[in-house]
């Protein structure tokens, strides 16, 4: 941990640019192989599969005990018994969360009145399985901020995934047919490829300390002490995240919220970044940083860029996002145009946030990050199902942006704690955020109107967002390179 500001500040960089260029290759992937599954599935398909996936994800953030931030944290996280114990907590907590996908199956099958989930939740529950397989090194290097090899080996495996994915669903179409709910099985095969060949490649091609079975008593409740918090959090970060497709899926058909899955996809895409870049280097730098008296200002440094870009993103989908719908999807996803908008005002709200749980974390303070998700989800306890009753799916999108309101609320109370004051730069960047997202709707509005088409709808709006934020990104980055210079 003895690095200078300057050494940790140009790593953290170079770390942003393979993470974001990662990110970025990864986001592009990810919307081409959704384009092809839109024409190869159908949206129960999609809806099914998002059901499924949310089940796992929360029987993995139920158990999170803070393995990853540990060791990118922790002053120990470089000995080898450190990550021994880390590792085989990672393994048990593997084959628990599997034994737990096996045994909420039946109970969440009848719940939602879809018996294809006896069978599909234990089959993923084998993700988190693999998941706790992964060898420490992939911990080890994002805390040296050796972000090269990590976002190789995710988008190496991510091609594969997608490549699995699109094989599968064409064979299941030519032996099933194109209609039968079967072809789910091809989402899920492809996703656990994609598990299993990460979990290959960071025991073999990985660089950082090789795992064995260890467990250390007093290393082991050190680890619980340190993610009882993260447990916390996380928990109520799923809820925060994921009780909204819980409610609408029992309030909707399987196709309308296959389309929500689609919409919601396309509009994760700043939150995605902000989460990507703010664990994998934000965290990692401003940790090394916390005891520094000039936090505050390594803070607004560290948070500026990822503003930016999720803003950028933001303005991009509410603009973009209906022409570039209608271009690529067919009808049966139509509605997913008008979702994206009411989506891409809560990413930015969670963009806000995510850039300051990298601080609030950075700091120790996860209890902060437990009230913060807890603010969001009593919002969608409350907000969701009301605004579903006021003015059904439109008004429920509507509570939850509110309910992302409160907990970017939540967070800027937490940081302005220790001295950091963002609400005014913060409203500042929404108002432009909003007044660029409007132009460029009206631009791609005026086009579609006046008869012109979707395509260049889209290349009006990409234009108008795209312009504003590519000024001002360069001014930033001007600044930032004179600051690193001297730094």
């Amino acid at each position: 941990m003895g690095a200078s500001g300057g050494s940790i500040a140009r790593r953290a960089v170079r770390g942003s640019v393979w993470t974001l260029g990662g990110y970025g290759a990864g986001q592009l992937l990810r919307f081409v192989s959704n384009v092809i599954l839109a024409r190869l599935l159908f949206p129960e398909v999609f809806g099914l599969m998002a059901l499924t996936f949310t089940f796992i994800q929360g029987l993995a953030m139920f158990s999170d005990v803070g393995i990853g931030p540990s060791i990118v944290q922790n002053p120990r996280g470089d000995e080898p018994r450190f990550l021994d114990t880390a590792w085989t907590i990672g393994v048990l907590r593997g084959v628990a969360l599997w034994l737990a996908s096996v045994a909420i199956a039946l109970p969440v099958a009848r719940i939602y009145g879809q018996p294809a989930l006896l069978w599909l939740v234990p089959v993923a529950g084998l993700t988190a399985l693999l998941n706790g397989l992964e060898s420490t090194s992939i911990h080890w290097l994002r805390r040296h901020l050796r972000l090269e090899w990590v976002t190789s080996v995710d988008f190496g495996c991510q091609v594969l995934g997608m490549v699995a994915t699109i094989a599968l669903a064409v064979i299941g179409r030519r032996i099933v047919g194109p209609n039968d709910l079967r072809l789910i099985w091809a989402p899920l095969g492809g996703n656990l490829i994609q598990s299993l060949a990460r979990v290959a490649l960071t025991h073999a091609a990985m660089p950082g300390p090789r795992n064995s079975f260890l467990l250390d008593r007093e290393l082991v409740r050190a680890q619980f002490r340190f993610g009882r918090w993260v447990f916390v959090s996380t928990l109520l970060a799923f809820l925060a995240s994921q009780s909204d497709r819980l409610l609408l899926a029992r309030l909707v058909t399987m196709a309308e919220f296959g389309v929500f899955g689609i919409a919601a996809t396309l509009a994760s895409i700043p939150t995605l970044a902000i989460e990507k870049v703010g664990g994998a280097v934000a965290f990692p730098a401003l940790s090394r940083m916390a005891d520094r008296a000039d936090f505050g200002q390594v803070y607004a440094r560290a948070r500026t860029p990822l503003l930016l870009a999720g803003a950028a993103a933001a303005s991009g989908l509410f603009a973009c996002g209906p022409p570039l719908v209608a271009l690529l999807y067919d009808a049966r996803y139509a509605d997913a145009q008008w979702m994206i908008q009411y989506l891409a005002a809560g990413a930015w709200l969670q963009t806000l946030s995510g850039a300051n749980g990298a601080a609030l974390l950075a700091l120790g303070r996860v209890n902060v990050l437990a009230a913060t998700s807890a603010a969001k989800f009593g919002g969608i306890a409350v907000l969701f199902p009301l605004g579903y009753y006021l003015g059904g799916l439109r008004g429920a999108l509507v509570g939850l942006a509110l309910s992302d309101l409160a907990r970017y609320a939540v967070s800027a109370w937490g940081v302005s704690r220790f001295g950091m004051r963002p609400l005014r730069g913060d409203a500042v960047q929404s108002a432009l955020a909003l007044g660029v997202a409007l132009a460029g709707y009206g631009a791609a509005r005026a086009l579609e109107s006046g008869g012109r088409g979707h395509f260049l709808a889209l290349v009006a709006a990409a234009t108008a967002t795209g312009a504003v934020w590519a000024v001002l990104g360069l001014r930033y980055f001007r600044e930032h390179r004179a600051h690193l210079a001297g730094g």
